[in-house]
C-alpha cells in the first residue's frame, strides 16, 4: 500500500488560512449502523465533530472549510482496533490504514496514560488511545501467586475481591477509561468486582479471562462487555466424553473446539447474547496459519516493510518477528497437531457465525505483534468473510458501530451528526469486496485530515511506551528495563555479607574494585513537565562510593545510601521538557569482573505533558 495517495483536498480561501470545517461531497456514505448506503452524500465537520448529514448541493459551504471531493468514493467511520498491544512504533501505520481508534487493553502504566493524553491533544500522530492503565490478574488455585512488589513493574494480582475493587478504583483514579483482566487464574468472585467498578464509572469491562478458574460462562454471569481470545468458549461446550480433557487447557490456539458438541452452542450463544457480552476472537493471532487465506497474509506482511521511511525507525526485531507470526504450520506443528488444530479452527468459525446469526457480536483486532499495526484489523475483517462467513457489511459493522458499542465509546464508530469526525474515504466500494476498504484516499481523524506519509523521525516525539525497541516483547512499559539482565547479575555478583573484596563488610560501601551495579526499582518514576527538582530514589545492588548515577548519560547530583540505595536528583530544566529519560547507575574503575561492565541496567523516568493523569503517586 502507498500512504503517500492524494487526499483529494481542495482548499476554499486564502492560502495558511486557519481551516476550522471540513465539507466531504459526493460518493456513497456507509455510516456503520448496517443501512442502505446512501448515494451522492454530502457530511460536514466543524471542529472535530460531525455536525451535519445530507446529499450534495444540501449542505451550504463554510466560509474558509476544506473540500474534499469524494465522487466515486466510499465514506465511513474510523476503524475500531478492538486487542491492540499499543507501541510508539505503530501510531503512523494505524494512521496510514484509516484505524483511527485502539484499544490498549493489557496497558502500559503511566506511559500508556501519557501516550494518550499527548495524541488526543495533537503533539503525536496516531490513533485514539483506550487505555486500562494495567490489566489484572487472578491469584492462582491457591491464592498464592504474587507480582514483583516493586513500583511500576506489572502485573496488578488481585487476591481478593476487596483488592480486585480497591485496585480497579486506583486504575480509574489513574485515568483508566475502561478496567481489564489479565487472565483467568483465579475464581470468579475475583473478577466481579473489575465488573462492577467499570460499570459504575460508565466505562467497558474488557476480560482476558481465558481460565482455568474464569471462563466466557463466568464472565457473561458478571455481565461483563468484551471477552478477549473469545474468553475461552471452546473449553466449555466440548462434549462430555472430552470436557475433562480441556478443563485446564488455556492455550490461544483453537484446539479445544476440535471436540465442541454442536448441541451445547445454542445454550452458549443465548447466554453471550442475553448479556450482551461481544467477542473479540483473534483469528489472525490465536487461528495462525488456517485461514482460507493465509498465503495472502504471508505476502501482505512480507510487503508491509516497503517503505524506508517506516523501516527506518521500526524495530528490526519486531520486522522478523512479524515474518516469524505468519509461517505456515507444517514449519511448527506435526501432522497430529495440524489434524486438530485444523478442526478445531473450522468449529471456531461455525461457532462465531452461530453467534453472530443469533444476535451476538464479535469484533475485530490485531493482537501486535501478531499483525501488522493497522493491517491487521483489515486482515481480521477479511477473516471475518472468508472463514466466519459474515457479510462485507457486518464486517464493516464489527470494525465500527459494533466496536464502540461494545467498549462504550459512545463518541465513536458511526457517521453521525454529533459524533466525533473520525472518518475514512475509499476508493472501492467495500460493501463488494472488504479488501476494498484497503483502498484509502484520505482519512480524517479528530476533525482533521490526516498525513498519511511514514516520517524517520516520528519517534523522537512519542514516549516510546510499550514494545518499541529491539530488547525483547514488553507489551506492560517498563519502568525498569533489560530485567533477565539485571536478575542474572544479582546471581552472578551480588555478595551481601560478603566481608572481603573491597566491600567494607556488610552494608559498607568501601571499595577498591567495583561491582557491576544492577537497578531493581525507581521512585518516583514519574513526574509531570513542569515539577520542580525532584530527588529520585533507586533501589537495587552493588551501590559503591562513587557510585553515579546519569540521566541520558549526563551526571546527576548523587547521594549513595546503602550497597542497595542510590538517591539522585534530577532539577527543574530537565523536568521542563516532556520524554522518557533514561537512568543509570555508573560505577568507578576498575570493576571487578570488566565482562560485566561499569554500568547498570536503564530506568525509565517518563516525565509527560502537564495536562496528563499520569502520575506514580497513584498507588494501588
Amino acid at each position: 500500500m502507498s500512504v503517500l495517495a492524494s487526499s483529494a483536498l481542495i482548499p476554499i480561501g486564502a492560502q495558511g488560512q486557519q481551516q476550522n470545517a471540513i465539507l466531504i461531497e459526493g460518493g456513497t456514505l456507509i455510516d456503520g449502523n448496517g443501512g442502505t448506503p446512501v448515494l451522492n452524500a454530502a457530511i460536514l465537520i466543524q471542529g472535530n465533530r460531525i455536525t451535519q448529514i445530507g446529499l450534495k448541493g444540501q449542505l451550504q459551504r463554510p466560509a474558509g472549510a476544506q473540500i474534499i471531493n469524494a465522487d466515486g468514493k466510499y465514506i465511513l467511520p474510523g476503524l475500531i482496533d478492538a486487542k491492540s498491544n499499543y507501541a510508539s512504533i505503530y501510531g503512523e501505520a494505524y494512521i496510514a490504514w484509516g484505524v483511527t481508534s485502539a484499544i490498549w487493553s493489557g496497558g502500559g502504566g503511566d506511559a500508556s496514560i501519557a501516550e494518550r493524553d499527548a495524541i488526543n491533544h495533537g503533539m503525536i500522530k496516531g490513533p485514539r488511545l483506550f487505555v486500562s492503565f494495567a490489566a489484572i490478574a487472578g491469584p492462582g488455585p491457591d491464592g498464592k501467586k504474587q507480582d514483583a512488589g516493586i513500583p511500576g513493574r506489572y502485573p496488578y494480582i488481585a487476591h481478593s475481591p476487596e483488592e480486585a475493587r480497591r485496585i480497579s478504583q486506583g486504575f480509574l483514579a489513574a485515568g483508566a477509561d475502561f478496567l481489564s483482566a489479565a487472565d483467568g487464574d483465579g475464581a470468579p468472585e475475583i473478577f466481579a468486582p473489575v465488573v462492577e467498578e467499570a460499570h459504575r464509572a460508565g466505562k467497558a469491562a474488557i476480560m482476558r479471562t481465558v481460565g482455568p478458574g474464569t471462563a466466557a460462562r463466568e464472565c457473561a454471569m458478571m455481565d461483563c462487555d468484551v471477552l478477549i481470545h473469545t474468553g475461552e468458549v471452546g473449553v466449555q461446550i466440548t462434549t462430555d466424553q472430552t470436557k475433562d480433557k480441556w478443563k485446564n487447557y488455556i492455550g490461544l490456539p483453537p484446539d479445544a473446539y476440535s471436540d465442541m458438541d454442536d448441541a451445547k452452542v445454542p445454550a452458549m450463544v443465548k447466554l453471550l447474547v442475553d448479556h450482551h457480552v461481544a467477542l473479540e476472537p483473534d483469528i489472525m493471532a490465536a487461528d495462525r496459519g488456517f485461514s482460507k487465506t493465509w498465503s495472502r497474509v504471508q505476502q501482505e506482511d512480507a510487503n508491509f516493510f516497503t517503505d524506508p521511511a517506516l523501516k527506518a525507525y521500526y524495530p528490526v526485531l519486531q520486522q522478523k518477528g512479524l515474518l516469524e507470526n505468519v509461517k505456515s504450520p507444517s514449519t511448527y506443528l506435526n501432522p497430529q497437531q495440524i489434524q486438530i488444530r485444523t478442526a478445531g479452527f473450522r468449529n471456531h468459525m461455525r461457532f462465531l457465525k452461530a453467534f453472530v446469526d443469533g444476535g451476538g457480536r464479535i469484533v475485530p483486532a490485531s493482537d501486535i505483534p501478531q499483525t501488522p499495526p493497522g493491517l491487521g484489523v483489515h486482515q481480521e475483517m477479511a477473516s471475518f468473510v472468508d472463514d466466519v462467513g459474515l457479510t462485507p457489511m457486518q464486517a464493516i459493522m464489527a470494525a465500527t458501530s459494533w466496536g464502540a458499542d461494545a467498549f462504550k465509546l459512545n463518541d465513536l464508530g458511526r457517521i453521525q451528526a454529533g459524533k466525533f469526525a473520525d472518518v475514512v474515504v475509499a476508493d472501492a466500494d467495500p460493501t463488494q469486496d472488504i479488501l476494498n476498504l484497503r483502498k484509502i484516499s484520505v482519512v480524517i481523524k479528530d476533525g482533521k485530515v490526516q498525513d498519511r506519509a511514514y516520517h524517520r523521525d516520528y519517534l523522537a516525539s512519542t514516549f516510546k511506551a510499550g514494545l518499541y525497541d529491539n530488547n525483547g516483547c514488553c507489551f506492560a512499559t517498563p519502568v525498569v528495563e533489560s530485567v533477565p539482565w539485571m536478575t542474572a547479575l544479582k546471581q552472578a555478583t551480588w555478595r551481601p555479607d560478603n566481608l572481603n573484596g573491597g566491600f567494607g563488610g556488610p552494608g559498607g560501601i568501601e571499595s577498591e574494585l567495583s561491582p557491576t551495579p544492577g537497578i531493581e526499582s525507581i521512585f518516583p518514576y514519574t513526574l509531570k513537565q513542569g515539577s520542580p527538582a525532584t530527588t529520585l530514589t533507586l533501589k537495587g545492588f552493588n551501590y559503591v562510593r562513587g557510585s553515579q548515577a546519569l540521566i541520558d548519560g549526563k551526571p546527576l547530583p548523587t547521594k549513595v545510601i546503602s550497597r542497595t540505595e542510590v538517591q539522585a536528583t534530577v532539577d527543574a530544566g530537565v523536568l521542563a521538557k516532556p520524554g522518557r529519560y533514561a537512568i543509570v547507575i555508573k560505577n568507578p574503575q576498575p570493576v571487578a569482573a570488566p565482562e560485566w561492565g561499569d554500568s547498570s541496567n536503564p530506568a525509565k523516568l517518563l516525565v509527560p505533558y502537564n495536562f496528563t493523569t499520569a502520575t506514580s503517586e497513584n498507588k494501588f
